[in-house]
């Protein structure tokens, strides 16, 4: 009986804020009465500094920063502070993987994964990285390579994502990489 009401009341929340009709929001009266239910249901609603209603896509809305970024796509398996997990993970901070000028192989890395052994300041690692490149665009690769190559004690420059795009187009669609198809560090 509990979960029927608990459903009931649900429905009824969901029904009653899907009404089209006006609605005031931060003092400010607006009506979505003209927009189709589709894209009201995705939209998202924002009050600019002029006081006006105004429908921003989600990734308008919500734009995460790079360190954002890192922590859900990166901070698993490299932890958030850049150390990574001894003999499994390889560190970012420190790492000339990250903080050398050869930005593109740090992008062919991140687009299309890695696996194999690699040896990171002086550690022997033999894990596989998860490609990136499928679930993230060219900025938010370049946000998360600026991210990595600023964060901790790194000093590197920003990747831009043109380069990320230049990677893709590069090497097309394949699998990951092994470090010796990019260039090991010593």
């Amino acid at each position: 009986m509990k979960r029927f009401l608990v459903i009931a009341i649900l429905s009824s929340v969901i029904f009653f804020s899907c009404k089209r009709e006006q609605r005031n929001y931060a003092g400010v009266t607006s009506s979505n009465s003209d927009l189709p239910k589709s894209e009201v249901t995705a939209k998202h609603y924002a009050v600019p500094s002029n006081g006006t209603i105004a429908a921003l896509n989600r990734k308008e809305a919500i734009k995460e920063s790079p360190q954002q970024l890192f922590m859900k796509n990166c901070s698993a398996c490299h932890q958030a502070t850049g150390k990574g997990l001894a003999k499994v993970f390889p560190p970012l901070d420190g790492s000339p993987y990250v903080t050398s000028d050869k930005v593109e192989r740090l992008a062919a890395i991140m687009v299309y994964g890695l696996q194999g052994p690699i040896k990171v300041l002086g550690e022997d690692y033999n894990a596989a990285m998860a490609p990136l490149g499928n679930t993230c665009d060219d900025e938010t690769l370049a946000d998360i390579a600026t991210y990595v190559r600023s964060a901790w004690s790194n000093k590197a420059g920003p990747v831009k994502p043109e380069v990320i795009a230049a990677a893709r187009e590069k090497y097309g669609a394949r699998g990951p990489f092994n470090i010796d198809e990019l260039g090991r560090e010593e």
